[in-house]
């Protein structure tokens, strides 16, 4: 994440007791990026504040004119969704952690290299606000794909009731009724299915040419009735006009000029007809059809319809299930998304010869607090938890919900002894964080695994993590393991230590 770019999306109020500090932060803020607005008053906040609410607000209790609780309740009646960074010594850590469900995101103890600190813990913040805001992006677009979705098959089911009155006539010609030709696609799911379904039902020749946005070219690569070998790989570049709006010019008939000229020219077809595949909001491709001299290109119509409105569900369908990567308890990544991820980075980790570590952990008698306490209070620790855990990862870690009781870190470029101190750091804050929830303290237990050095692979590095959880929880939990492997085991690439 670009941090000079972020932080340029952020507004900070800044509020202590000091003259120096105020001065010291909003300049050192200032120049770090922030839209920053310094107070020496109370009042005159809550007053601006009602005018133009910040994202955060840096303060010290030092500085207030009330009590902290006045103080918190007067900022989040007028916007719920403020951030605090408090500022104080540290015995007044205690009466802080009391107010973390009211939005206090950060504690920064007051001492030496104050404004650096500060800074720190403000970048941090604002990170998690924007993969949180990316997360709600992603479910709201997830939700527009799947009324999309909905929407596209009631056509589905539309078009073919319609057509249903049409089976006597065309199954007298020859041509088999819509419905039947629906029923052709049965047990197809991908796009890749019936693009090849499609082609070997038309009784023409035909090219696919696929869209490829970022470089607003046409590049061919399926047909039918000739050697696509020959010509696969064969791109079109649209001129920029042409680029700005495709869809209008391609539903009209008209092709781009180079790929015309590829068509006419190159291909020496003279008499064809094109059709575009739109998908949601977007271009997947472009059909040219071509038969002998005197073909009725009516013939395709039918089962075009049928074919982009199965290839424009299979898109959505695949659009929505790359969205559904979220939790809903935790907030967290899923397991899916988890396991995804897992292959990518030990690919990566292979090719730059960094390693890559995992943590597994789980909540301590989780099952216990449930009976005791009902599956609210269980899933109000394991959404704390979660957030736990996403204020303290760095910005590349993956922190992914896995298991009912099982939330597991991907730390890439993290040796396994980095990884256990983060594992034992996690620990230890949240066996001292206070669950105002309930009055009981919640502790985890933490199985650690790492590549190349504990494992072989992304199956085994996860498999290991496991084993060192399950050991550990065996043995009483609270506590953090470090997987050991077997006698002789040699890894892919030494780790420098």
């Amino acid at each position: 994440m670009n941090l000079s770019q972020l932080r340029k999306q952020f507004h900070v109020f800044i509020f202590m007791g000091s003259a120096d500090h105020n001065t010291e932060l909003k300049a050192f803020f200032n120049e770090a990026g922030y839209e920053s607005t310094l107070f020496k008053d109370q009042e005159n906040l809550l007053l601006e504040l009602r005018q133009s609410p910040p994202h955060l607000i840096l303060f010290s209790p030092l500085a207030l004119a009330t009590p902290l609780s006045a103080f918190v309740t007067q900022v989040l009646e007028q916007n719920s969704e403020i951030q605090f960074v408090c500022v104080a010594g540290v015995e007044q850590a205690a009466v802080i952690s009391e107010y973390r469900e009211l939005n206090f995101s950060g504690f920064v103890p007051a001492g030496a290299e104050l404004a650096v600190r500060c800074l720190w813990q403000v970048d941090q913040i604002c990170e998690n606000l924007v993969r949180t805001y990316q997360a709600e992006n992603l479910f709201e677009e997830k939700e527009k794909l799947m009324l999309d979705l909905a929407s596209t098959q009631e056509n589905l089911q539309q078009t073919i009731a319609q057509n249903r009155s049409l089976s006597v006539q065309t199954e007298k010609a020859g041509v088999g009724s819509l419905t039947e030709k629906a029923k052709s696609y049965d047990g197809l799911s991908s796009k890749d299915e019936y693009l090849t379904a499609f082609l070997l039902k038309i009784p023409c020749r035909a090219i696919y040419f696929k869209y490829l946005p970022t470089v607003n070219s046409f590049v061919a690569v399926s047909g039918h009735g000739i050697d696509i070998e020959t010509i696969k790989g064969v791109g079109a570049r649209m001129s920029v006009e042409e680029s700005k709006d495709p869809v209008p010019m391609l539903m009209s008939g008209k092709l781009p000029q180079s790929l015309q000229e590829i068509v006419q020219d190159g291909l020496q077809i003279s008499e064809f007809l094109s059709k575009p595949v739109p998908v949601h909001r977007s271009l997947d491709g472009l059909f040219v059809f071509w038969g002998e001299p005197g073909f009725d290109y009516k013939e395709i119509e039918n089962e075009f319809v049928l074919f982009l409105l199965f290839y424009q569900r299979a898109h959505l369908q695949k659009q929505t299930e790359g969205l559904q990567i979220q939790d809903s308890v935790t907030e967290l990544y899923n397991r899916n998304y988890f396991y995804q991820k897992l292959d990518e980075e030990i690919a990566r980790s292979r090719r730059l010869k960094k390693p890559i570590s995992v943590i597994r952990m789980s909540v301590d008698h989780l099952m216990e607090i449930e009976h005791s306490f009902g599956p609210h209070h269980r899933d109000v620790v394991l959404r704390t938890i979660g957030t736990i855990v996403k204020k303290t990862s760095r910005v590349n870690d993956l922190s992914c919900r896995t298991e009912e009781n099982q939330i597991s870190l991907i730390l890439p470029h993290c040796s396994r002894r980095g990884a256990a101190l983060r594992a034992e750091r996690l620990r230890r804050i949240i066996e001292a964080h206070i669950f105002s929830t309930i009055d009981l303290k919640i502790s985890v237990s933490c199985g650690v695994s790492e590549y190349p050095t504990l494992s072989q692979n992304a199956l085994d590095l996860d498999a290991s993590a496991t084993k060192a959880l399950d050991f550990i929880v065996e043995k009483g939990g609270n506590k953090v393991c470090l997987y050991k492997p077997v006698d002789g085991f040699k890894p892919d690439f030494e780790v420098t230590p």
